[in-house]
């Protein structure tokens, strides 16, 4: 058996100081691929969901079954104008998903930074 003495100085400095600094070693691998994995995923969702195939298959399709010219013509401007939205909003949700990355990114170093300089404030006052 330890001693209570050797068991707090295991946890002192192997585990919480490894802790530490490995934290960086796993933000920036396993995390950032996690992290990037679930964006990938999230995007496909959305690209699903927004249905793409299906407009598109249908493109000149008229709505409604009116076979008539206005009809033909109405359907496709307006399958037009949905598939164009909805192409922005995907793309604004990636850009969404590649900002959030970007801060994965620079967390670490802006919480480093704040903290410095939080330390440096704090000294001289």
């Amino acid at each position: 058996m330890s001693s209570p003495s050797g068991a707090m100085a295991k946890l002192l400095f192997v585990d919480l100081i490894g802790s530490v600094v490995w934290f960086p070693i796993w933000w920036y691998t396993k995390g950032l691929s996690m992290v990037t994995i679930k964006s990938v995923n999230a995007l496909r969702y959305r690209f699903q969901a927004y249905a793409f195939r299906i407009w598109i298959r249908n493109f000149f399709v008229p709505m409604y079954g009116q076979h008539d010219w206005s009809g033909r013509i109405v359907s496709f401007f307006m399958r037009l104008v949905v598939l164009i939205g909805r192409l922005i909003a995907l793309l604004v949700e990636a850009f969404v998903y590649a900002l959030g990355l970007a801060l994965w990114l620079a967390a670490p170093a802006i919480l480093a930074l704040l903290t410095v300089f939080s330390f440096i404030a704090g000294t001289v006052s």
